[in-house]
């Protein structure tokens, strides 16, 4: 069952996370199959509530233990701190059907 991991974010530092970007990439998308559902630099809200972050990515795994085991490497928690220092994060893990 596909896992989607849903980065919403406020970006702080644009040339860091582009830094990290450069890093992460080859990290993200190394063994299985990983897919770019979508990017944007725009959010908008909705009436029901607020909009969050300026900035979405959203990555499609095969199945959340992929998932969990991308985000869990020690290569990606090798990069991941420079996304954090860059950003004021929103992120989530959303597994279809469940």
């Amino acid at each position: 069952m596909p896992a989607y991991m849903v980065l919403n974010y406020d970006v702080t530092d644009p040339e860091a996370l582009a830094a990290y970007r450069d890093r992460a990439t080859p990290v993200l998308f190394g063994p299985g199959s990983v897919e770019v559902v979508a990017v944007s630099e725009a959010t908008v809200g909705l009436p029901e509530g607020v909009a969050t972050g300026t900035h979405t990515v959203i990555l499609r795994f095969d199945d959340v233990a992929h998932a969990q085991a991308v985000y869990d490497a020690d290569d990606y928690q090798a990069v991941l701190g420079e996304r954090l220092a860059a950003t004021r994060p929103n992120a989530a893990f959303i597994v279809a059907g469940v």
